[in-house]
């Protein structure tokens, strides 16, 4: 079970990373003059940039302290210290170099059997030292405080979001993987519910009677054909409206077993995103059926 603070550090971490993936075009870094640089602002038009920032670095740094020195996160009536103030504990522990501590990982990761749920599962990869660039985070705090305390906009930047990730490597957090993925899980769930919900709503308006009419009419625009389609697929059944109207456009891209595509007929969307969840919740029930 992940620690509270773990958790509070990646939900607002995962966050402040897909906001930067989006300004450096998905990651991508290209050697481009006018791509993003790490003295470039950061997401001007994100609400609560600033408070964001301060949650996931203060839950970040409390965890990593707690975690190398049990005790020293919190002060004397046991109130947990600011961020500026557990930088400066970890500055008292491991001096920096020209503001940077490496704070070395004396309890490495045991390895992991890999069996079959170690092809669904991989622990995080952890570094030997997490890299803390103190004075990058000092510097943060400082551009975030004005806006948080009603004092002017906020001027964080790029580089200031990515030492703050960079924290995630330390062996007390190494949770925004999972974080993640049970974002994207969950989207791929509220996509597909919502795509059911519509073509029943649809199904509910044309009437069965015209459902049927539609069914037995339809054509296969993705239908194989040797020359100009090999890739092209049968219709298969909708699980909304159970007719054998659905144009399947491929497999789910981890376990290749659950199509996805669209429905004909009721116009039900599965996306390649919900065909994977759907694919590992099959694929965790064969698992625990075996065992």
């Amino acid at each position: 079970m992940r620690d509270q603070r773990a958790e509070e550090f990646a939900r607002c971490a995962v966050v402040l990373a897909a906001e930067l993936r989006e300004t450096r075009h998905d990651g991508a870094v290209a050697a481009d003059p006018e791509a993003p640089t790490g003295d470039d602002p950061f997401a001007p038009f994100m609400a609560g940039r600033e408070g964001v920032f301060d949650q996931a670095l203060s839950n970040g740094l409390a965890a990593i302290v707690a975690s190398e020195w049990p005790g020293k996160e919190v002060d004397r009536k046991g109130r947990v210290l600011s961020a500026s103030a557990l930088l400066r504990v970890i500055e008292e522990h491991v001096p920096a170099t020209d503001g940077i501590v490496y704070v070395p990982d004396e309890h490495p990761v045991p390895d992991i059997p890999q069996g079959d749920m170690g092809s669904l599962f991989q622990a995080p990869s952890l570094s030997s030292h997490t890299r803390i660039d103190v004075r990058t985070l000092k510097n943060g705090i400082e551009a975030s405080q004005a806006a948080r305390h009603g004092r002017g906009a906020g001027a964080l930047q790029h580089r200031h979001i990515e030492a703050l990730l960079a924290l995630d490597g330390h062996r007390s957090l190494g949770a925004m993987g999972e974080e993640q993925q049970d974002r994207i899980q969950q989207i791929a769930q509220a996509e597909d519910a919502a795509s059911q919900k519509r073509a029943a709503e649809y199904l509910e308006r044309i009437g069965e009677e015209e459902a049927t009419r539609r069914a037995e009419n339809v054509a296969n625009p993705n239908a194989y054909h040797p020359k100009h389609n090999p890739d092209g697929q049968d219709l298969d059944t909708c699980p909304v409206c159970g007719h054998e109207t659905f144009c399947v456009e491929g497999l789910d891209p981890v376990f290749g077993r659950v199509e996805y595509g669209q429905c004909l007929v009721c116009t039900y969307t599965r996306t390649p995103g919900a065909a994977e969840d759907e694919a590992f919740t099959e694929q965790l029930r064969s698992i625990m059926g075996d065992q």
